[in-house]
């Protein structure tokens, strides 16, 4: 599927506790990695509240290829754990 229409990957996130944005890794079009690590517009990082928030990634800031950007993956990273509900992921 080709996304070079799109800017961003959006996902509706929340977090059991908070602050799980260190706990799990997201890849996509080629960049892979800790779900904290993706660059927000303004250069801020994604922080995962206890209260559903659409976390706008910035595509092409991220490396995320956008012509062929194969499969989303997610999972959790080593050691992490904790629960994250994820109610719709969309790109705009």
């Amino acid at each position: 599927m080709d996304l070079s229409s799109y800017t961003y990957l959006v996902v509706r996130i929340k977090g059991a506790a908070g602050g799980e944005q260190a706990h799990f890794n997201l890849g996509l079009g080629g960049s892979t990695k800790v779900f904290g690590d993706f660059t927000l517009d303004g250069g801020a990082h994604p922080v995962i509240t206890t209260s559903y928030q659409d976390i706008k990634i910035p595509m092409v800031a991220n490396g995320i290829n956008r012509n062929s950007p194969s499969q989303l993956a997610m999972g959790f990273w080593y050691g992490g754990s904790s629960t994250i509900t994820i109610d719709h992921i969309t790109f705009q």
